[in-house]
Parts: C-alpha cells; sequence; structure tokens
C-alpha cells in the first residue's frame, strides 16, 4: 500500500524524465516499471540521505543507460505535455506550441552526454554533486557537458535570419 502511493507520486516524474532521455515513450514506460521494480526491490537500501525522488531519478538514469548501452534507439519524441492553456487567442497557442516542439526537437538532437546532463540539471533540478555522482563523472565534466548543451540548444533555436532583411535594413 505505501509503494502504491509512493508510485503514484513519483512515477509521472520519472516517465517524463526517461522519456526526455530516450525520446522514445514506450521504452521510457518499460524503464519506468523496471525503475520501480528495482526500487521496490532495493527500498532497503536507500539510507535516507538526500530526497527519495533523487534516488529513484538514478535508479531511472541507470536503467537508461544499460538500455542505450545495448541498443541504438531513435531519437522521437512521442509525447509531449504542453502547459495548460492560458489564453484562448489560438495564434498564441500555436506560438507556444511551437516553440516547445522546437525546444524538445533541440533537447533530443543533442549529443547523449549533453542531452542527459541538461535534462538532469535543467529540467529535473538535480544539484551538480549529485549529477555527477549518478553519472559517475566529475563535477568539472558536468559543468562542461551542461556548457556545451546550453550553447548548441542556443545556436539550434537561433532565429533564422529573414529573406529579405538585408535589403531592409539598407
Amino acid at each position: 500500500m505505501a509503494f502504491e502511493k509512493l508510485f503514484e507520486r513519483h512515477s509521472r516524474r520519472i516517465y517524463n524524465l526517461l522519456v526526455r532521455l530516450c525520446g522514445n515513450a514506450a521504452l521510457a514506460e518499460d524503464l519506468t516499471q523496471e525503475t520501480f521494480l528495482t526500487a521496490y526491490q532495493r527500498l532497503s537500501d536507500w539510507r535516507g540521505v538526500g530526497a527519495l525522488s533523487t534516488w529513484l531519478c538514478g535508479i531511472a538514469v541507470k536503467h537508461h543507460l544499460a538500455a542505450r548501452r545495448k541498443t541504438h534507439f531513435t531519437q522521437s519524441l512521442d509525447t509531449l505535455e504542453l502547459s495548460a492553456d492560458r489564453t484562448s487567442d489560438p495564434l498564441e497557442r500555436y506560438t507556444e506550441r511551437e516553440a516547445v516542439l522546437a525546444l524538445d526537437s533541440a533537447i533530443a538532437a543533442l549529443p547523449d552526454s549533453c542531452r542527459e546532463v541538461f535534462i538532469l540539471v535543467r529540467l529535473q533540478e538535480m544539484r551538480y554533486r549529485e549529477v555527477a555522482d549518478l553519472l559517475g563523472i566529475p563535477l568539472g565534466t558536468v559543468q562542461s557537458r551542461l556548457a556545451r548543451a546550453t550553447a548548441l540548444l542556443q545556436n539550434s533555436l537561433s532565429p533564422l535570419p529573414q529573406k529579405g532583411a538585408e535589403r531592409h535594413a539598407l
């Protein structure tokens, strides 16, 4: 009963993390189930240090890394969560949706190592040290991968010059 509540409370976050990491909704569902199965089997291993959600994210990332080592999978995001509509203006909703799609596409196109760090730090709001420990990499590597991911995203999301803009500037 208590584990059911744990699952209900954290499964959505774990699924969203995994779908962003692997870009595949079906695989994310499988890995979410594996994450909670592992958590159930190893609940006695959790020492109470740090947040339980961080421990669960760590298990999820380890399952993702294991799956990535076993197979190569395509980078397609099958699901997209949009924030609740804040306006009834269809143009504004369309623009917001396009921005979210562009961002998700840009994140999915990042190299695996940069994407993992970006998602864990920026989207899951984990501390650099937690990510370093989780991925088994030095703290400086987390920082450099995050900087590279940010630069790549800024580059890919920068607006393209409009045709004829040069003529109007003259």
